[in-house]
């Protein structure tokens, strides 16, 4: 592939990336419940294989973008279970597939421009370079697969759609591509003792605490500050006086917690869920949450998810310069809220209770 045609491919990518971004962004509850749906009857016929005796227990769950497929233009994600030796167990099963052709409507289109757009270097460009380009890219797009999955996850905690299958003591859900690059989105471990983690938790590691499973358990009067806590699993847990100050909350999900005094000051909350939980005097003093892409010219990864604190009870929270841009407040009680120099463009406040300053 030239240099100026490689250039002009790499422009194209980033404008397409950006449509599908937009595309994200009007369906994504859609498509969250969409996929949710879908992971439940993955569950069922999982549950039925396990008590046939067809299937053992499961390690793993992973949804895989085969390059095979993807060269051929069909646009699946083939789903495998495996023990726990992962890619070398024997006994993998190839357990369904989900149609993902929605996602790469616009992946699709640039395929077509470039192919159509290398007739003018005659010669120096041939259609294996350009399929070879779109490899490359292909994990980019996948991204968004990756990100409706861990909000789907939350719903699958939610209705206890995983307590049926016959799991490994470390079960998770990856999603990337076959053999080489997968990402986590869903961990979880069939023993879970607060006070082990709290200890755990306390050692500071790296990147070992995100998209973990710590829903249901009491960790009250604790201090998380300064931790990685990415797209992990809070819901209905006790987290009173709790301080998770500069801690990366990005995506985590607080749905039903009870966070009475939590400390969230200064962390990262981008597209953290908070709906129905109780916050009563908690803090978030410059927390940032910015919902959308880092920049609005240039994709560098999916845009963020708008915060969401439906139906939480705000009362007396401090939001005293936190960026809430795109929260979304609907049905929140929000008495003595603080929200002095707060950026709250484009948050929505339809049905909220109570008066804030």
């Amino acid at each position: 592939m030239t240099t100026n045609f490689a250039t002009h491919a790499k422009d194209l990518r980033t404008g397409y990336l950006l449509k599908t971004e937009t595309l994200f962004v009007y369906n994504k509850t859609a498509w969250i419940e969409n996929f949710t749906k879908h992971l439940k009857e993955i569950c069922v016929n999982i549950r039925k294989s396990q008590d046939e005796g067809t299937l053992p227990v499961i390690a793993y769950l992973e949804y895989t973008m085969l390059y095979t497929n993807f060269i051929n233009r069909r646009y699946v994600a083939e789903i495998f279970a495996y023990n726990d030796k992962s890619y070398i167990d024997k006994n993998q099963r190839l357990i369904g597939e989900y149609d993902i052709s929605f996602l790469f409507v616009y992946f699709d289109e640039l395929w077509n421009k470039l192919l159509s757009e290398r007739k003018r270097y005659v010669g120096k460009v041939a259609a294996r370079d350009i399929t070879a380009f779109m490899m490359e890219v292909l994990p980019v797009f996948s991204a968004y697969l990756a990100n409706i999955a861990r909000f789907a996850i939350a719903g699958c905690i939610e209705e206890k759609m995983f307590d049926g299958i016959n799991k490994n003591d470390v079960f998770r859900v990856n999603v990337g591509d076959y053999m080489a690059k997968t990402e986590n989105v869903y961990i979880e471990k069939k023993n879970k003792d607060a006070e082990a983690l709290t200890k755990w938790f306390e050692e500071k590691l790296v990147n070992k605490y995100t998209f973990n499973d710590y829903s249901g358990l009491n960790f009250s009067g604790h201090s998380f500050s300064f931790t990685d806590f990415r797209y992990s699993q809070f819901c209905y847990s006790c987290l009173q006086n709790v301080s998770f100050e500069g801690s990366a909350l990005i995506g985590v999900n607080f749905h039903n917690g009870r966070m009475d005094n939590c400390c969230l000051d200064n962390c990262s909350i981008n597209e953290a869920d908070f709906s129905h939980a109780i916050l009563n005097n908690a803090s978030f003093v410059n927390a940032r949450g910015r919902a959308g892409l880092l920049n609005d010219k240039e994709w560098q990864q999916v845009g963020f998810l708008p915060v969401n604190f439906r139906n939480a009870d705000l009362t007396g929270v401090n939001f005293t310069g936190a960026d809430l841009t795109g929260a979304d407040f609907t049905g929140a009680i929000l008495t003595d809220a603080n929200f002095i120099n707060a950026v709250l463009d484009n948050a929505v406040f339809d049905d909220c209770i109570g008066r804030c300053c």
